[in-house]
């Protein structure tokens, strides 16, 4: 038995099992285990150390993400849970206790509990921190928009339901661009109050017309789940606040159909919930049905000089034929990831970059197609991450299927805008019974549209016409009223009616002008409006003082244009699309409950009861007042019709919203496979539900939330297939304490792999040069090159394939922007940027890397500045994965004394920067940042013993002409190098007319040096390997055969400035260092000559080849 049982490594699962805190064990190890264990222990003594497992603690459990909050409240079962957010979690900074997302989970309610709240709590928590940052008068108003004296003007029948429109002060939003800001668009989440935020409103912005924002500041808004609430009401004035850091409707349709699942509706339990043991295959394949026919997929993959045929069909449930590695050209994993996907019902594929998930994703795809259409009663659901992913997969899908269908609007693909299912629906002619339910539905929905029109027209009059008196008066009291008219009018009465019920409207109005003794009866309702209360004096001069180019300098970053584009794959209004809408403005003020009125009266005003009086012979106080009881009696009769007004106009549009549905899910069922983003999954989840996939496929799993996983399965859902890479970007959260503390990055790809769920990597890359893929091979040991990768020409214009260009330049101050920039990093890639171009490149062969938006917006303006590169583009790492070019240049941008590395410490972010080149990667950034980084300490060991070596202060250009290799240091070198016609790069210029030779041989005078900051810094010297003080370039390039003798170098004359809000570090105490305008050394961001320095003159190393 000894032999036979694995012991200590029983112990060793027990003991990591709480040590990461799994389901199972979060309060330590069930009594039936224990037990267990000690019997092991009595009879194993040297085996079974149980103090260790005895001593293991779980993590602390973190109970919610809020950093500060005043109570923490238990949450109720996730079907009864608010999905917006409560005035208790918004108020008093209260939150509601939420679990991390475990490794497993004993019961589906925990599951989805669990899922619901964490998405739930990532949207909440910025939220709950914006609003207390302003009540504060502390928040930033790049994070938090601020509007003040914000009305409601009017209300609107949509073909959703009912609308509100609101005015916005033309002062707060007059330098905002509407063509390209992303503020206020469709969807974001807007809160409002009248009272200080002492209580809220929540709304959505549900069309933004530019047109009319420009020139009216109107906006049109919805209450998400309600149809209508009476605090919106005109005349009031409301304090809006939007948080620009979430988007609500991404997170809104998530929400929703979590909370309409059932623990029922989850299918694969055995595998989501726990590990399963024995992997089963799709419930759909039996073995008297598993002889499947590959003879498409593998037409393309035949090796022309096979001796051995491909099996073109066999069982798949059994063994695969060894043919198939004899005669087909693909690698044993892809032929693995095929196999695993076909014999798994929850399949895992695993592609390190390069590896052709998509190509092995096209492939599972028609094999399915093939060989299910006699199981299958639904088409496969393809869900990618972003658009432009989904277009890919299903371009290469529609060259061998022709019934495709894409839902979501925001697809750049011509072919694929062709089978985009609004188009494909205006193609078909409609139904003669759906076009009948239509009508139908439409005659009813104007129907109580003209019912909606005359009660608002009653709603905002502040006059009594003649019927509403003729309805709160008694018919005695009337007749007795008019009496008393025809008296007071005494000789004057000739003409009038006998009847008191023959009095017309214009008579009436005559009436009214006697009896309140007025000429203008709307003004007797002046006192029931009165001044509305809004926000504090002092906050609307804070707010409405707000620069409008601070509040939003962030409003154009075309960088977050891929985030925003996978979170609007919803269709929002067209702000043109007018027609249909009924629109009502709404001019005066809502009048208040009688209640409220009566407490602010005087005693003898509040104890009148007019019914028991003869009004002729009131006071006249008394009767005005009279006649404002009796505009409060007909406004709000006729207000209280409002609500079941709007119930009745949502449903009748949720009605023609299912009519419509209908007809797109008879289109759908006729289609082969349908594609959506995870986006477009959440937010057409009641058509999902209908068309109940039975296949669905993952492409960039890893990246999607598990949340977003499980909304798009169904009941029926039999087979699943996961393709992505978790070691590269995790789903991405608002609230970072979501994802270290809670673990909601965790995608369910990662999750289920890291459980020990049967998975295929695929081994082989075909993207990247050995000198480029070698620096992942900490990542993927197993990762093989391809042999057509070895065959990529040389780089031109750089005598490197892969080069780390060390420098020692601090990054900008942040100022008011939250992400971070350096002027030194981005002035030196828009000068080599221009040299690649001028050396041969296109532009668009190029693209320009930075893990930080700051950054990608200075490299963005100052690469377009120049002709010659504004084709190349330039792009935040995380919208890039899943892209590749043949040269990359990446800007590492960290550089500070505190050693703070950021996002450079994400392995998964490194991982996708490095891997997108196929023929050359240019990293520029400071090694000393990054040496205590085990990751980055293996890739700059690696460049070090490169022959030459692949790291160094200087980067080894070669001139175009010539063919000579400069050592180049800074955008300073380079524009010499390129001539004057080229050197307005990064914003700079040089006046010299000589040629780059003469340049070259004329660097021989003596330089002053600039004041050294930051002295002591640890620094790489790259020509001995040894580490020596200092702050700046170090000596050559680290290779004896590249070392020519040191010349000494005159100072550059230039008059480019770097931009002000450089804050760089210029080059210390290395005497191979030298001045240049992109690193003054007073810091200050301004081009200029340093501070003299006593000692000898500094040298610079000149090598000419060619």
């Amino acid at each position: 038995l000894r032999g036979q049982l694995p012991l200590e490594e029983i112990v060793e699962a027990m003991e990591l099992s709480i040590r990461e805190g799994s389901s199972l064990t979060r309060q330590g190890l069930p009594d039936d285990i224990l037990q267990m264990l000690k019997v092991l222990q009595k009879h194993f003594p040297d085996e079974v150390n149980l103090d260790r497992v005895l001593g293991t603690r779980a993590p602390k459990v973190q109970r919610s993400a809020a950093q500060d909050y005043t109570e923490l409240m238990e949450a109720d079962y996730y079907q009864d849970m608010p999905i917006l957010p409560t005035s208790d979690e918004m108020l008093s900074q209260c939150a509601f206790e939420i679990q991390e997302n475990m490794r497993t989970y004993d019961k589906c309610e925990d599951y989805i509990q669990t899922h619901f709240m964490l998405l739930r709590e990532d949207y909440i928590e910025p939220l709950r921190a914006g609003i207390k940052l302003y009540m504060e008068g502390r928040h930033s108003p790049k994070d938090l928009h601020v509007y003040t004296n914000v009305k409601v003007v009017g209300l609107l029948s949509t073909h959703e339901g009912l609308v509100y429109r609101i005015q916005l002060q033309r002062s707060q939003i007059r330098s905002i661009n509407w063509e390209k800001s992303k503020q206020l668009m469709y969807g974001s989440l807007l809160c409002l109050s009248e009272d200080n935020f002492h209580t809220l409103i929540w709304a959505t912005v549900w069309r933004r017309d530019e047109g009319l924002i420009a020139s009216e500041g109107q906006l049109d808004v919805r209450l998400p789940f309600d149809p209508f609430d009476d605090r919106l009401s005109p005349g009031k004035t409301f304090c809006c606040i939007e948080n620009v850091t979430i988007y609500f409707e991404a997170y809104r349709h998530v929400l929703c159909a979590l909370q309409a699942m059932r623990p029922t509706d989850v299918p694969f339990q055995h595998t989501l919930l726990t590990p399963q043991p024995d992997p089963t295959p799709p419930s759909f394949l039996k073995a008297d049905n598993d002889m499947f026919h590959f003879q498409n997929v593998f037409e393309t993959c035949e090796k022309p000089d096979s001796k051995v045929q491909a099996p073109k069909s066999f069982k798949v449930l059994q063994e695969w034929p060894h043919e198939l590695m004899e005669s087909l050209d693909i690698d044993v994993s892809q032929l693995e990831a095929i196999k695993h996907a076909m014999t798994h019902n929850v399949a895992l594929i695993q592609g390190p970059p390069g590896t052709g998930k998509t190509w092995v994703g096209l492939k599972i795809v028609r094999a399915i197609l093939d060989n299910t259409r006699n199981f299958r009663h639904s088409p496969i659901l393809v869900v990618c991450y972003t658009n432009h992913a989904l277009d890919q997969f299903l371009e290469g899908i529609y060259k061998f299927c022709g019934r495709v269908a894409r839902i979501g609007s925001r697809s750049k693909s011509e072919e694929m805008q062709q089978r985009n299912l609004k188009q494909l629906m205006m193609e078909v002619q409609a139904s003669r019974e759906y076009l009948h339910a239509r009508r139908a539905l439409n005659e009813r929905r104007d129907t109580l549209r003209e019912q909606l029109a005359k009660v608002l027209a009653d709603v905002d009059r502040h006059t009594m016409e003649l019927i509403d008196v003729q309805t709160t008066m008694s018919e005695r009291q009337f007749e007795e009223f008019y009496a008393g008219y025809v008296d007071y009018m005494g000789k004057d009465k000739r003409g009038l009616p006998e009847d008191a019920w023959d009095v017309d409207d214009e008579l009436w109005e005559k009436m009214m002008k006697e009896w309140l003794d007025t000429r203008d009866i709307a003004k007797i309702a002046a006192p029931l409006v009165g001044k509305q209360a809004g926000p504090s004096d002092a906050k609307k001069d804070k707010d409405e003082g707000e620069d409008e180019d601070d509040a939003n300098d962030n409003e154009e970053e075309e960088a977050e244009s891929m985030r925003l584009d996978r979170q609007l794959d919803v269709e929002a209004q067209d702000g043109q699309r007018k027609t249909g809408d009924f629109i009502a403005e709404l001019k005066n003020a809502w009048l208040p409950f009688e209640e409220d009125h009566l407490e602010k009266l005087k005693p003898e005003l509040r104890s009148l009861s007019w019914r028991d009086e003869d009004l002729w012979r009131l006071p006249l106080a008394l009767r005005r007042e009279t006649y404002r009881r009796w505009l409060l009696e007909a406004h709000h009769a006729a207000r209280e019709l409002l609500p079941e007004l709007a119930r009745k106009l949502e449903r009748n549009a949720e009605q023609r919203a299912a009519l419509e549905r209908d007809r797109k899910l008879a289109m759908l069922q006729e289609m082969e496979v349908v594609g959506m983003t995870t986006t477009a999954v959440s937010k057409y989840q009641q058509l999902l539900k209908e068309l109940r996939p039975e296949v669905v496929i993952v492409e960039e799993a890893a990246e999607v939330l598990e949340a977003h996983i499980l909304t798009a399965l169904h009941p029926r859902t039999q087979h699943i297939v996961l393709i992505g890479d978790h070691q590269q970007l995790r789903p991405s959260t608002a609230v970072y304490r979501l994802s270290k503390c809670f673990h909601l990055d965790v995608s369910l790809f990662e999750r289920l792999i890291k459980n020990g769920a049967a998975h295929v990597t695929l081994e082989q890359q075909r993207r990247m040069h050995p000198k480029i893929s070698m620096l992942m091979k900490p990542l993927y040991p197993a990762l093989r090159d391809h042999p057509s990768v070895s065959e990529y020409p040389e780089v031109k214009g750089i005598a490197s394939r892969c080069f780390f260009m060390h420098h020692g330049y601090f990054e900008d101050d942040e100022g008011e922007s939250h992400s971070k920039a350096n002027s030194f990093e981005a002035n030196f890639i828009a000068a080599l940027v221009a040299h690649l171009v001028k050396s041969g490149y296109d532009g668009d062969r190029i693209t320009v890397l930075s893990p930080y938006l700051g950054q990608v917006r200075l490299l963005k303006d100052m690469i377009r500045r120049n002709p010659l590169t504004e084709e190349v583009p330039v792009t935040a790492v995380d919208n890039f994965q899943g892209e590749e070019n043949d040269i990359i240049v990446i800007s590492l941008v960290r550089s500070n004394r505190t050693k703070t590395m950021g996002f450079l410490a994400v392995e998964n972010r490194i991982n996708v920067a490095l891997t997108r080149a196929r023929h050359g990667m240019f990293i520029i950034g400071n090694t000393d940042m990054l040496m205590g980084n085990k990751l980055w300490s293996s890739i700059i060991h690696t460049l070090e013993c490169e022959t030459p070596r692949g790291i160094g202060h200087k980067m080894p250009l070669i001139e175009p002409e010539s063919g000579g290799i400069f050592e180049v240091k800074s955008a300073d070198d380079i524009s010499l190098l390129l001539g004057d016609e080229d050197a307005d790069v990064g914003g700079n210029s040089s006046p010299s007319q000589q040629k780059v030779a003469d340049r070259w041989a004329n660097l021989g005078k003596d330089e002053e040096k600039p004041e050294s900051r930051g002295k002591g810094r640890h620094q790489r010297d790259w020509d001995n390997g040894q580490s020596k003080g200092g702050n700046g370039a170090g000596n050559g390039s680290g290779n004896d055969k590249w070392r020519a003798e040191d010349k000494p170098r005159g100072k550059v004359s230039n008059s480019r400035a770097a931009p002000a809000a450089a804050s760089a570090v210029p080059p210390s105490n290395d005497e191979d260092s030298s001045p240049v305008a992109d690193a003054p050394s007073t810091g200050d961001g301004a081009g200029g000559e340093g501070k003299k320095k006593k000692g000898r003159a500094k040298a610079t190393t000149i090598r000419l080849f060619g």
